[in-house]
């Protein structure tokens, strides 16, 4: 069972400053793009979720100042570390973590420069990152499955803000409890991460990589947000698992097909960085992000429309199951979402959520602000 897809190689660090968001928001994919990325939202969701205009009417902002912190000089004595693991994995579960799983820290997971927009404002923007710790803690948050479905819209806009709140939350407390066990600590979130979390998040058992280079997950497919802890507290390492999703989306290109941006492969796997995955064209992505501001902040369609993204039901925990089983029961399965859930992926009207429908527009409001109708 391998624990990266094909590894062809030593894999390189990532710069972060070639992040597609940082990418957007410095130019380098084109002025309109940037401008789009940079002005404050019309959505108050988006401003109280990403701490970019008024930093302290976002949550995300004070958790950025427990990130890390000091240790315990005391110690706590670590005599059986699968014990230790053991308790972790519960104390993360207590502060809200649905899936935990841990893994070693290696290099590449690891980025080379730092490159968020925080930190272009603290003029630290492109200094080397050096993170040491020996362990990964990797923490998933389920997200709504009907908010999502409205996708693309401010709607699930909100749940992927809400997503990275209470993963970053959950980074936090985790890390603070592990340093005042007396062992260094640090989280790393939306706003304040320097590794990979999906390399990490698979490294760690919690999924596979897919088609559309998100992490799937047996309970939740894709609908979910990471945050990882990295740390130097004595671990034992989860194994990576597999259960038939890299074949399934060989078979698969739905998210290809219905990605509005065409921004997802629909053929076969490209080796790239050192090991085989499938490209994804992630500049047109976010510029596809960043096309309608007035109706959307981002887009999550690849998730919606993957055949992984069900409720937690007795029928899909089957079908995971039996994915898992062969070809023959992956192609059956394909066979069926296309025939039973094809149209029903995203909600185009309905009753939509607080004030908002999928086809909410800021024009429609007094000052191009989305604010409820009070």
């Amino acid at each position: 069972m391998s624990t990266w897809p094909s590894n062809s190689g030593p894999i390189p660090p990532f710069d972060q400053r070639e992040q597609a968001h940082t990418r957007a928001a410095i130019g380098k994919l084109g002025e309109v793009v940037q401008k789009r990325w940079t002005t404050e939202s019309v959505d108050p969701f988006r401003r109280v979720f990403y701490p970019e205009n008024r930093p302290y009417n976002s949550p995300l902002r004070s958790l950025l100042s427990v990130a890390e912190g000091p240790v315990n000089p005391a110690a706590a004595p670590v005599k059986e570390p699968a014990n230790m693991v053991a308790h972790i994995k519960e104390v993360a579960k207590f502060f809200g973590a649905h899936l935990v799983g841990i893994c070693a820290l290696e290099p590449w997971m690891v980025y080379s420069h730092k490159g968020l927009r925080i930190d272009a404002r603290k003029n630290r923007f492109g200094e080397p990152i050096e993170l040491h710790h020996r362990f990964a803690i990797s923490l998933g948050h389920e997200m709504d499955y009907e908010r999502l479905r409205y996708s693309p819209s401010f709607i699930d806009g909100a749940e992927v803000g809400a997503g990275y709140l209470e993963s970053a939350k959950i980074a936090t407390a985790l890390a603070c409890y592990i340093r005042e066990l007396g062992y260094p600590a640090t989280a790393h979130f939306h706003v304040a991460e320097r590794v990979l979390h999906v390399p990490i998040a698979i490294k760690a058992g919690l999924g596979e990589l897919a088609r559309n280079n998100c992490l799937i997950t047996r309970e939740f497919g894709p609908r979910l947000r990471l945050a990882t802890v990295t740390t130097d507290l004595p671990l034992m390492v989860d194994a990576p698992i597999a259960f038939g999703v890299q074949d399934f989306c060989t078979l698969c290109d739905k998210c290809a097909k219905l990605c509005p941006s065409q921004s997802i492969a629909k053929g076969d796997k490209v080796t790239e960085r050192g090991y085989s995955h499938w490209l994804a064209d992630n500049d047109s992505c976010i510029t596809y992000w960043n096309a309608n501001p007035d109706k959307w902040n981002d887009c999550a369609r690849c998730i919606t429309v993957c055949p992984w993204n069900k409720p937690d039901r007795w029928w899909f925990r089957l079908a995971v199951r039996l994915a898992a089983k062969g070809d023959l029961w992956r192609r059956l399965l394909l066979w069926l979402d296309n025939r039973i859930f094809d149209k029903k992926f995203h909600l185009s009207a309905g009753k939509g959520w607080l004030m908002y429908q999928r086809r909410t527009s800021a024009k429609d409001y007094e000052n191009h602000q989305i604010h409820p109708r009070a």
